[in-house]
Formats: C-alpha cells, structure tokens, sequence
C-alpha cells in the first residue's frame, strides 16, 4: 500500500516556500497574506482557524494561495523585495542571549581592570628597556599631532637621555 499525497499539496508547499523565501514563519505568512488581500489585519480567532486546517488538513485558503504564487513568481524573476511586500514587520528577531547582560558586565570590568592596571606602569631607564624620545608618553604619532596642534616646540631628546 503507497501513500498518496493529497491534491492540496503543491499549494501547501508553495505556501511553505514562500514563508520562507521572505523569512517569516507561516503563520506570519498567513497574517501578511491576509492583509495584502483584504487590506485589513486578521482577527486572531479567524487566523487561528484558518491556519489549523492548512497545519492539519492542508487546506490553503485562496488568499494564501494567491500570496504564495506572487511571492514564488517574484522570487523565481529575482525580483523578490520583502520590505515591498510588508513582510518586514513580521519577521521575528532571535532573543538575545540569556547572560548577555552578564558577559557585557565582565567586558566592561575586565575593562576597567586593564586601565587600573594600566595606571601603575611606569617608566624606569635604569631597570626598563630603552625607549625612543618624542617628547611624551604614548604614541609617536598622537605626540606629533598634539605639538602640531598646540603649536609648539617638541622637547630636546637630549634633555630626556639618561647618562650611563
């Protein structure tokens, strides 16, 4: 004994592929499917309904059936624009993760750790290794443009130099 599928197929997998080329869930389809025919959103009861026979029975109501073979159209001519169908508004976001707010919290004090630490080191020509003389602490290029901008003179690398 084979199984048959029923005659309501090709429309219920249409109506699945097109949920999924906008990226909405099918009962989201159905929502925008029912707005686009009737130009008014769907009672939840009547949606509900609608949706439970296409889940278990595979009736596809004529207003998802057009919808679907649109869509698929659009898709299949690579013309497919989500945000010109409205589907935009039902597309659902993934939750954030449950200990996002905990791992930004670390982040942040592992953050202030490194400065704090940061804060102690210095600078000692007897015990640490040489470093060139541009006249400051930090950057090369940040020392240049902070005496181009305030319109001095760099220090003497000379008066920095540390007799041996």
């Amino acid at each position: 004994m084979s199984f048959v599928w029923p005659t309501a197929l090709p429309d219920f997998a249409a109506a699945m592929k097109a949920a999924e080329a906008l990226g909405v869930s099918e009962y989201d389809f159905f929502r925008l499917a029912f707005r686009r025919w009737s130009g008014r959103e769907a009672e939840e009861k009547a949606l509900e309904r609608f949706f439970v026979a296409y889940m278990f029975q595979q009736n596809v109501p004529v207003w998802v059936r057009h919808f679907s073979r649109e869509v698929l159209s659009r898709d299949a001519a690579g013309k497919l624009d989500a945000a010109e169908l409205g589907a935009l508004k039902y597309r659902r976001h993934p939750p954030p993760h449950r200990n996002g707010p905990l791992y930004i919290g670390l982040m942040g004090a592992m953050m202030v750790l490194y400065c704090v630490a940061l804060l102690d080191i210095s600078y000692d020509p007897q015990t640490s290794a040489p470093m060139p003389c541009y006249g400051g602490p930090g950057l090369k290029v940040i020392a240049e443009m902070a005496y181009a901008v305030s319109g001095k003179e760099p220090p003497n690398c000379e008066n920095f130099k540390n007799p041996r």
